[in-house]
């Protein structure tokens, strides 16, 4: 036994010190035998030092990983995993590639390290790998500051929905591509918040178009407005998912319930459509059927007018064998029978040309003779030559016509173009003639029957003038004309000789008697001058018409006539002179009128003008001007000329100021029902409300317009208004129903908070009442009772987390101390402390807080670290500490004016902690400062 111990390898010595210098010195890590001997010492040596010091020796990663999750010993466990980590964060002096680490981090269950390795991690790949293994997306916001890299914050970004985030993200971007990509994720998220009121409000809008179809009484404009509503709806029913079940619910059921009103609104008017619509195709066959008919028909006639000008033989068969067909496509057509008759008539017409080709060809022959013929004849010049050649073209057309009737239509271009310039030239060259002679006819029948009135109301002195100019007129007429009057002519003649003998004795007896009546007006005047000179102009009136008196008392009788009217006339002259005083009185007032004219036209050119003031001036002086009373006729037109050489150009001008203020109220009136054929009838009443104050600021248009326009516009604005009020209708009861849902959405959720215990729940919770809040603000006006509601139920929120995370803090702390007290009576081990519910409760750093306490041996004095907290906290401290609390206090003040730092009580705390172990002696320490947290 002896020499058996004395034999064995150092490294199998009871002395672990001896172990120690064999592993160092003895073994060597390349030979194989030794590289086991060293694995079994560090796996199975009850020395951890002896274990530690193989590890070391061996010093490979894969050694440290296997040894970190599988050593007995739990210090060389820890070891392992801190050498681990140093490795993997480049810290050590063994270095693994890429894929290595990798490698490593696709396959390592524990967790611990990997958060203070990604920390320190520069390589893309591995910082991305690192953070999905960590799985904790609390890290995101501060590593996406940490790595200002552009592939790894656009990995980060992918896995970051909330607006709110990017926003905060945004500031921290690491260059353009990375803000641009976050600015595209917020713009879509807004756009998606704002993608349900849109789509809610494209909905709503193709309701509103779709239920109007129901007012439309054309069934044809409805169906073809109808169509585009359609497809329009079927792309926003895509985008229904979009919506809530209920919005998506009530859409859906809106559009089913107006398509069944069309269908029964229609029902009648869809079979008429459906008639209208085989008439209108049957219409367009028609006319198809005529153009093909025409169209062959034409063809016809202009293949036999080939023939009959170049001189080639027709074949009669083909064209007859073409008559048929088209007779027998004519009788299977959809015309009307009186359409198949002119067809059919037309292809008679055609048949018979085809006959007649040697008639047509000699009609040819005689066309071109008559235009020869005419050609050589010049238009007349006066009456008389008018008189011979007129017959002579009359009696041409007629032989044109039958020739032209002959030809069957087929006469030259040429020649058919000839005698119309022929014809054209002699209507135009005959024209003045025959107006000229129609026009003394007709003045000729109004003689001889104004002759016959003359005659019979016994003006025989008119009679005999009358008689002359009739000769005069029927000596210029035409034969043709002349026979047209002859037998009133020859009446009036006969007549005028019987007048003639009868003149003398009649006139004689009539002018005595005359006489006789101005005597008695000259022996007793009447009262009104003018009824006075009316009476006596009136009797020499009939004087002149009486005609001649006997040859021996004509003389005698004029004289005495004359003088009598003289006498009679005398009253009237003086009354005369006293009304020229008047008209002398009358022009000074309107020469004072010409000279305010001229005043006023001398300053209103001035700018700006008022024309307002100048339409007032011009009324004033018209006013003026017709209240002026009258004037001598010959000195009245020169005033008046005058007078309206000063008005007229201020006329011109108002009326062009009128005229432009026209066209502008009237592009306003056009504007305005462009803007009234808007969708957006909101818009469109800003825009007419701008056109109102536009009206406002422009002049008046002119009587003609201006009533006329204000009616137009007026009615635009008025029906625009009125589509307002039904939309605002419209858009109340919408938005009542969305208060409505928002308000039971409200109820629902505020049961659900009573209930949730969670901050996660409670904090969604919230983010719903923000969008209900967000929803309830765009609904205007604001409905200011549900908006207070929902921000209380936010309050209340608000409120209830805040509890949760003073409860939670509280029971951080309480557990915290628990563990200090049980750590300071060493009532538990490490290991057993670790497995306590109070441990368990804590986060990961106060669990490294703990554990390093309980691993640290060394003993220190809290004291003064405990006035401190006193002091932070405020709380008193024992009565034996008070000249060591005032000095302390005094040391704390001195740092705080220097440092000007604030007081952070958790950190204070874990400096206090930190200070070193925990044992027996610290439990009334724990106690005094216990309060301050608990």
């Amino acid at each position: 036994m002896i020499f058996s111990n004395f034999f064995k390898a150092k490294w199998q010595h009871k002395d672990s010190n001896v172990r120690i210098t064999a592993i160092n010195n003895d073994l060597d890590v390349s030979t194989p035998e030794h590289a086991v001997i060293l694995k079994d010492l560090l796996q199975q040596d009850e020395n951890e030092l002896v274990r530690r010091t193989a590890l070391l020796k061996l010093a490979e990663f894969d050694t440290f990983l296997n040894e970190s999750e599988n050593n007995s010993n739990k210090k060389i466990k820890e070891f392992s995993q801190k050498q681990v980590t140093q490795i993997l964060t480049g810290e050590h002096t063994i270095t693994l590639s890429s894929d290595k680490k990798l490698q490593y981090i696709q396959t390592v269950k524990s967790l611990a390290g990997l958060e203070s390795w990604l920390t320190s991690e520069t390589d893309t790949s591995l910082v991305i790998a690192l953070f999905d293994k960590i799985n904790k997306p609390q890290l995101l916001m501060s590593l996406f500051s940490q790595k200002p890299q552009a592939d790894i914050q656009h990995y980060l970004l992918k896995q970051v929905t909330e607006k709110s985030q990017l926003e905060k993200l945004l500031k921290k971007a690491c260059n353009d591509a990375v803000s641009a990509e976050i600015s595209a994720k917020i713009t879509e998220i807004d756009r998606l918040i704002e993608l349900p009121k849109s789509i809610s409000k494209k909905a709503q809008l193709n309701l509103s178009k779709f239920l109007a179809l129901t007012d439309i009484a054309d069934y044809g404009v409805m169906v073809s407005k109808k169509e585009p509503l359609l497809k329009e709806w079927q792309t926003l029913t895509s985008e229904f998912d979009y919506l809530t079940e209920q919005e998506k619910t009530v859409f859906i059921a809106k559009h089913a319930t107006i398509e069944i009103q069309l269908d029964k609104l229609f029902a009648l008017k869809a079979e008429a459509y459906q008639q209208q619509l085989i008439a209108e195709k049957l219409e367009q066959d028609q006319k198809d059927a005529k153009v093909f008919f025409n169209t062959e028909i034409a063809k016809i006639s202009q293949s036999l007018t080939t023939a009959i000008f170049e001189q080639v033989e027709v074949d009669e068969t083909l064209f007859e064998l073409t008559f048929t067909s088209l007779m027998q496509q004519l009788n299977d057509s959809v015309l009307s029978n009186g359409d198949k008759g002119h067809i059919s008539k037309a292809l008679k017409q055609e048949q018979h040309k085809l006959t007649q080709i040697p008639l047509i060809a000699e009609s040819v022959t005689d066309a071109t003779q008559l235009i020869a013929k005419i050609s050589q004849l010049a238009l007349p010049t006066n009456n008389q030559e008018f008189n011979e050649r007129q017959p002579i073209f009359t009696d041409w057309l007629e032989q044109w016509r039958s020739v032209e009737k002959q030809s069957s239509g087929v006469l030259p271009e040429s020649i058919t173009n000839a005698q119309k310039e022929i014809t054209a030239s002699w209507n135009k060259g005959l024209a003045p003639f025959i107006a000229d002679q129609k026009s003394q006819l007709t003045q000729a029948q109004k003689k001889i029957n104004e002759l016959k009135r003359i005659i019979s109301s016994g003006k025989f002195n008119i009679a005999f003038g009358v008689f002359k100019r009739i000769e005069k007129i029927v000596e210029q007429l035409s034969e043709k004309q002349k026979l047209r009057i002859q037998k009133d002519y020859d009446a009036v003649s006969e007549k005028m000789a019987e007048l003639s003998d009868w003149e003398h004795y009649i006139a004689t007896p009539r002018k005595q008697k005359l006489i006789e009546d101005i005597q008695q007006l000259v022996e007793v005047p009447l009262d009104n001058p003018n009824d006075q000179a009316a009476k006596v102009k009136e009797y020499r009136q009939i004087w002149n018409s009486l005609g001649h008196a006997d040859d021996d008392v004509e003389r005698k009788l004029n004289n005495e006539f004359n003088e009598y009217c003289e006498q009679a006339f005398a009253p009237c002259r003086l009354y005369y002179k006293e009304q020229e005083k008047i008209r002398e009185q009358h022009l000074a007032a309107r020469l004072a009128v010409i000279a305010d004219v001229s005043a006023f036209s001398q300053s209103y050119g001035q700018e700006p003008v008022d024309w307002k003031n100048v339409d007032v001036q011009l009324n004033k002086f018209q006013q003026k001007w017709q209240s002026a009373g009258e004037v001598e006729r010959t000195k009245y037109k020169e005033i008046q000329v005058q007078y309206n050489d000063l008005v007229q150009p201020i006329k011109k001008l108002l009326r062009a100021y009128n005229d432009e203020n026209a066209v502008l109220k009237k592009a306003l009136v056009a504007s305005a029902i462009e803007a009234s054929q808007s969708e957006d009838v909101f818009a469109a009443i800003q825009t007419v409300k701008g056109l109102q104050n536009q009206w406002k600021n422009i002049g008046y248009s002119g009587v003609k317009h201006e009533n006329k326009l204000w009616k137009e516009f007026r009615g635009v604005n008025d029906t625009l208004f009125s589509k307002r009020d039904d939309l605002n209708e419209s858009n109340k009861a919408q938005q009542q129903t969305l208060l409505d849902q928002l308000n039971t959405q409200l109820d629902d959720l505020q049961t659900l908070v009573k209930t949730n215990e969670s901050v996660k729940d409670l904090e969604a919770s919230k983010a719903t009442a923000q969008t209900i809040l967000n929803q309830a603000l765009s609904i205007k006006p604001v409905n200011k009772k549900f908006v207070n509601k929902i921000e209380t139920s936010l309050k209340t929120i608000d409120i209830k987390v805040s509890q949760i995370h003073n409860n939670k803090d509280k029971q951080t702390w309480q557990a915290i101390f628990t563990v200090l007290e049980n750590v300071a009576k060493d009532d538990v081990s490490v290991e057993d402390m670790q497995a306590t519910d109070d441990f368990n409760l804590l986060s990961t750093a106060w669990k490294k807080r703990l554990t390093d306490v309980m691993q640290q041996p060394k003993v220190v004095d809290r004291q003064e670290e405990t006035l401190k907290l006193e002091i932070f906290a405020g709380q008193e401290s024992p009565a034996s500490f008070k000249a060591q609390r005032m000095q302390v206090q005094v040391q704390l003040m001195q740092e705080q004016m220097v440092s000007g730092n604030s007081v952070d009580l958790q950190a204070s705390f874990i400096s206090w902690l930190q200070k070193g172990g925990i044992n027996e002696t610290d439990l009334t320490l724990i106690e005094r400062i216990k309060p301050i947290y608990c």
